[in-house]
């Protein structure tokens, strides 16, 4: 009892923890910068364990609720939340309920910045915290140790409102360090020390000195009564568990203060390394405050438990198993363990290709995938499960597919995300999961995807929105170019050119342009145009190195790169000249659609061809199925296709991936950057000469050209430039997903 009251001494421990279902919110936090006077009892249960009650009588008759925390005086520790075997519970002052968590995972992304610079502010976390409880979250989830600004606002954010929003907090090992090591081992010292200040940091007890790419500051806000449990890790490499287990053989069991490895001979050397890492970091934080709290691992199919013999890249993908059943909670550990995966439903190829999942039909008769394989990791384990990423991106390129389902990695709408996002959340909830964190609150621009990694410079990528990237547009809420607006509306409406810039005008148009951080706009209007009745082409010079001067029966005034072919509403696609073709040069090799191109001779003869082609985004590699020797073929994607509709997301016929619109006398487009070859629109970096240098590198350019073609007269062009930017004009808009997920995690409680 000596040890709580001393915590006490030092800590002010709040809670009566009642997460949103059938709970009332627990008090208000206190700064470990005020002063109280206290008064402290126990009161024992049956159990010889009890509760805290923490009186301040400095505070007004307004604010005297009582607080409360669950105290386990043999052990010394107290805890708001632990984990059962199904669900987590949290304490309401008289009994651990069972709670279902519903949540967000929240990242560190904002326009023009990069997540190691930490700069969203605390009142736009405030903000953003406010907009997540009213879509019916109870928790959310962060990766790392977040900057003071985000303990603040949610201590801020759960001091004024009753209903609460609990934290998931990450603790992730040194990714440099395990790449360059391979051995999980060499990060055990550095991940324990980053560990402790996360765990000073929640209880307000932290100050840590400028720290280039990682949080610092001054900590004073104690938030740990809202933490629901750490989550440690990141997705696995099977080579870096693999290769931790080769260099460690003889590490196959641990036995510590508070976890310990299950008597199997199946334990490997990674197994001891979670254990001993756990074990430290739940020390640390009951010797040094006397709390406990659940603790869980990141996990991902790539790594899980279960057997995958058709995985075609089982030698990447099913190589090494994490089976956190081999990561036992002692008796002085009541707080307990659950698993966590992150699971999505195009990832691994074998949720696409193994019959327990493609003959699964769930209640509404759909072939449901994605739950089949929730069912089955769900089943496996005798904790706890929480999935703890899942979410599909509104990008307009696409990564992966699922075939069965059409839940795609990209290339879908804001309406199929909203239906599908939701529907994930259902089949979460029925497969006995504990809840389901949705990947992710907000778009972030500053990440890649591998398939168009090496399009972007990577040292720019967070100063404009890459819709070619999937990676980037996870979020239920997006952030827009534009001062409040956006530039231009693709929805038939003329105003929005008013302004613009005129590129041309004559005999076939007037071809109008204007720019934001995401798309070149184009406008042709031309007196009764109809786009059903006339074909015509925009051709499009980007750089000097390459270009034709012809496309079939137009001909042109510039050495066009890129040609738009306006041929009616279904048929209306961007082109590339052979020569400039980023996808042959970078994917060719695995497309067997179509033979390499390489070699001298073969790029002189692509460099004079007049030829344009489809713009292509890699899908998959051919692949072949050990187990059955079956051969996949490469799949891609004609990412060059324009879609025709309303992009204004007011209009009722609002369609995400609408490129173009017609209305009186015009047509109206807007083309991704990327599209065109752009590895930095901000500094006018368009791509280089691949063939040419060997590789993929910047080429500034000065501006444009771009003109109109008809069929039997040379095309008429001009030149079009935009200003370089630093600072990014952008305003937060919430997707259809932020309004379906909420109103289905309204549905998802336990009884």
């Amino acid at each position: 009892m000596q040890r709580m009251k001393n915590f006490f001494e030092r800590f002010i421990l709040t809670a009566v923890i009642l997460v949103v279902v059938l709970i009332e919110g627990c008090g208000s936090v206190q700064s470990n910068t005020d002063v109280y006077e206290r008064e402290l009892s126990l009161h024992d249960d049956e159990n010889g364990a009890g509760q805290i009650i923490l009186n301040n009588e400095n505070e007004s008759e307004e604010s005297s609720e009582v607080k409360t925390l669950y105290y386990d005086e043999e052990k010394g520790v107290g805890y708001c939340f632990k984990a059962g075997d199904e669900y987590l519970y949290a304490y309401d002052g008289e009994n651990f309920n069972p709670v279902y968590l519903n949540g967000v995972n929240i990242g560190t992304g904002y326009p023009g910045h990069y997540p190691g610079e930490l700069i969203i502010s605390e009142d736009t976390y405030y903000s953003w915290f406010d907009k997540i409880a009213a879509m019916n979250c109870n928790c959310i989830r962060v990766y790392t140790m977040m900057k003071p600004d985000f303990y603040n606002a949610l201590y801020r954010y759960n001091e004024e409102n009753e209903e609460k929003l609990y934290l998931l907090m990450g603790l992730w090992y040194n990714e440099e360090e395990l790449a360059e090591t391979g051995d999980a081992f060499s990060t055990l010292n550095d991940t324990t020390s980053e560990a402790q200040k996360v765990i000073d940091a929640i209880h307000g007890n932290a100050v840590i000195d400028n720290r280039p790419g990682a949080a610092s500051g001054k900590y004073e806000s104690d938030v740990s009564q809202y933490v629901l449990g750490w989550i440690i890790g990141i997705e696995m490499d099977s080579a870096i568990v693999e290769s931790t287990n080769q260099l460690h053989p003889d590490e196959t069991g641990y036995d510590g203060k508070y976890m310990k490895t299950a008597q199997k001979s199946s334990i490997t050397p990674f197994d001891t390394f979670l254990c001993e890492l756990t074990d430290n970091i739940i020390s640390y934080e009951a010797e040094k405050y006397q709390m406990l709290r659940p603790v869980s691992w990141v996990n991902w199919p790539t790594t899980d438990p279960l057997a995958h013999p058709v995985e075609p890249y089982a030698a990447w993908e099913d190589a090494a198993t994490i089976n956190v059943e081999n990561l036992q909670a002692k008796d002085s550990f009541p707080a307990g363990t659950f698993a966590s995966y992150h699971v999505y439903p195009y990832y691994p190829e074998f949720m696409m290709l193994e019959d327990k999942y493609t003959t699964y039909r769930d209640e509404r008769g759909r072939i449901n995938t994605y739950e089949a394989y929730l069912k089955e990791i769900s089943s496996f384990h005798k904790i706890p499960v929480l999935i703890a990423e899942y979410g599909l991106p509104t990008s307009r390129g696409a990564t992966n597919v699922n075939e069965y389902m059409h839940y795609d990695q990209g290339h879908i709408t804001e309406e199929q995300q909203a239906v599908y996002l939701a529907d994930m959340a259902q089949s979460i909830y029925d497969s006995g999961c504990c809840g389901g964190i949705a990947f992710a609150w907000q778009d972030e621009w500053y990440k890649r995807t591998w398939n168009t990694m090496d399009y972007s410079d990577p040292g720019r990528r967070a100063f404009w929105s890459d819709v070619q990237t999937s990676e980037q547009s996870y979020g239920v809420m997006t952030f827009e170019p534009g001062e409040g607006e956006t530039v231009v509306k693709i929805d038939g409406d003329f105003s929005d050119w008013n302004d613009a810039t005129e590129i041309i005008s004559g005999d076939e148009g007037t071809l109008l342009a204007k720019y934001d951080a995401r798309y070149l706009y184009l406008c042709v209007k031309k007196y009764e145009l109809d786009i059903s009745k006339e074909r015509f082409v925009l051709p499009i010079d980007i750089t000097p190195k390459s270009g034709s001067m012809k496309y079939e029966d137009f001909t042109f005034d510039i050495p066009a790169d890129f040609v738009i072919d306006i041929n009616g509403k279904e048929d209306t696609r961007v082109l590339v000249q052979t020569y400039y073709d980023r996808y042959a040069y970078a994917f060719g090799a695995y497309d067997n659609m179509f033979d390499q191109v390489s070699g001298k001779k073969k790029k002189k003869r692509f460099k004079k061809s007049k030829e344009f082609v489809p713009i292509y985004l890699c899908l998959s590699r051919k692949q072949i199925i050990e187990e059955t020797k079956e051969v996949i073929d490469a799949k891609r994607i004609e990412t060059g296709v324009l879609q025709y509709g309303n992009a204004d997301p007011d209009s009722h016929e609002y369609n995400s991936l609408s490129d173009f619109c017609s209305g009186q006398n015009f047509v109206e487009f807007r083309i991704p950057w990327g599209l065109l070859n752009f590895r930095d629109p901000s500094r006018r970096m368009a791509e280089d000469d691949f063939w040419a240098g060997r590789e993929m590198s910047n080429l500034e350019v000065d501006s444009i050209k771009a003109g109109i073609a008809v069929m039997g007269k040379e095309s008429v062009s001009g030149e079009y430039t935009w200003d370089e930017w630093e600072q990014i004009e952008f305003y937060e808009r919430p997707k259809k997903a932020y309004f379906a997920l909420g109103e289905k995690y309204k549905e998802l409680k336990l009884e």
